[in-house]
């Protein structure tokens, strides 16, 4: 996945790109099942009719390799767990090839067996662990082809060098296109992370924008709800803004959002959802906080902005009060209507004279 800057807000890290890596996940799922099936019905046919010609030690490795593939492609189909899987798989597979090549299999055609290898480890695996199994495997095969002897089987010179030739040039040109393959994907994702980055930031403040609640707070909340259950809503307004507005201009009233936003940011937690919701109204998501809590920070909040003045230029400076209404929400489903009842506390709070919070509980 691509880094992010750890500078950036928050609430940009809770944005994902799933479906980005939906595509690579199934890529490597349907490799993983169809190298356990080839897998599967190979070793199981040459045990059944080999039995009788390998020795014991051989045999009961291959039966204990079969099961142990049954064993990992039902664990996945049960956890997703692909990695430790697929590697536990590939290597076993790696030692399957070890033993073809020390033993050289019936009338020594094992290295041809060998040559699917590269294809699968690094479509499985990925380019970092792949390079790591298929490098392995094509040392201790050169190791067992041309070292010592060690009482492995005997091949002749020009089926040694066309082996390693074969295998080396497949080595390289699946490293080669799984690196540049890596590489696309990779910047495919950090592109669409931005992107939607973009799409979900209001680009006055700098802030969440409202879509940003829906496409990504809610499913997010949903998924992990012991990570933000209870939380509470404010919806913020600022006072009187349209005459500000009216007074100094919309550059400065815009300049008054942008402050107001420093100060969000700069006064609540950084795990807090600061949210632009529309024009001059502000949403806050303050995970793991009740409603009683949250009247405290909110309070504290109004206070502070009420006590700062936003200078533009010279001649052109004011200070700002907001209006607050909270409601908490123990389950997803209480959202949108938490929502009204925190609209409805504020703009109770607008009718009691501005610049007060009220609380919908």
């Amino acid at each position: 996945m691509p880094e992010q800057n750890t500078s950036q807000p928050s609430w940009l890290k809770l944005i994902n790109i799933e479906s980005v890596y939906s595509a690579e996940k199934q890529r490597r799922a349907f490799t993983f099942f169809t190298m356990i099936s080839i897998a599967l019905v190979l070793v199981t046919t040459l045990v059944v009719l080999n039995y009788h010609i390998y020795a014991k030690p051989l045999t009961v490795m291959l039966v204990v390799s079969d099961i142990t593939f049954l064993v990992c492609a039902i664990y996945f189909m049960r956890t997703g767990h692909l990695n430790a899987v697929a590697a536990l798989v590939l290597g076993i597979i790696c030692i399957l090839c070890v033993a073809l090549v020390y033993t050289g299999g019936k009338e020594n055609t094992a290295l041809y067996w060998l040559m699917f290898y590269p294809v699968v480890a690094f479509s499985t695996l990925g380019l970092r662990i792949g390079l790591i199994g298929v490098s392995v495997l094509l040392c201790v095969s050169c190791f067992l082809l041309y070292g010592p002897d060690i009482g492995q089987v005997k091949y002749g010179y020009a089926e040694k060098v066309r082996f390693s030739a074969s295998f080396i040039l497949v080595f390289l040109f699946t490293f080669i296109g799984e690196y540049f393959r890596n590489k696309s994907h990779m910047e495919i994702a950090h592109m669409t992370l931005l992107q939607k980055q973009d799409a979900h930031t209001d680009q006055l403040t700098g802030l969440a924008n409202r879509r940003f609640i829906t496409s990504h707070f809610l499913p997010l909340a949903k998924s992990r709800p012991e990570q933000y259950f209870p939380f509470t809503v404010l919806l913020m307004d600022l006072d009187n803004f349209k005459y500000i507005n009216d007074s100094f201009g919309h550059d400065f009233g815009d300049h008054v959002l942008i402050e107001f936003s420093t100060f969000l940011e700069s006064q609540l937690r950084s795990s807090d959802i600061k949210v632009r919701y529309g024009g001059e109204e502000f949403m806050v998501i303050l995970p793991r906080i009740d409603s009683d809590a949250a009247f405290s920070i909110a309070d504290k909040f109004r206070e502070y902005v009420s006590t700062q003045t936003i200078i533009f230029t010279q001649t052109q400076k004011t200070t700002i009060t907001c209006s607050i209404g909270v409601a908490q929400v123990n389950k997803i489903s209480e959202f949108n209507q938490a929502v009204k009842r925190a609209d409805e506390c504020l703009y109770d709070a607008k009718r009691a004279g501005r610049n007060c919070v009220i609380s919908g509980q």
